[in-house]
């Protein structure tokens, strides 16, 4: 879990590094009560950002929604 990755990906999204730190922190706290073992997935935590990007910022949320990572 890298809560700095997190809020560069919804910063350049579009959304303010207030904003992007606010919804990274309460990941960070959500994370840590949803870990199963000790680890979360990744869909997981993907999907819990769109949750509160979508509540902070729909139009953010879409634009980090349809971000798909590069396969290599």
């Amino acid at each position: 879990f890298d809560r700095n990755k997190i809020a560069s990906g919804i910063v350049k999204s579009g959304a303010a590094s207030d904003v992007a730190e606010n919804v990274a922190s309460q990941v960070e706290s959500w994370a840590q009560t949803a870990a199963v073992a000790g680890v979360v997935r990744a869909s997981d935590i993907r999907a819990k950002v769109l949750e509160l990007l979508r509540a902070a910022n729909p139009a953010v949320a879409s634009s980090f929604e349809a971000y798909q990572k590069p396969v290599a």
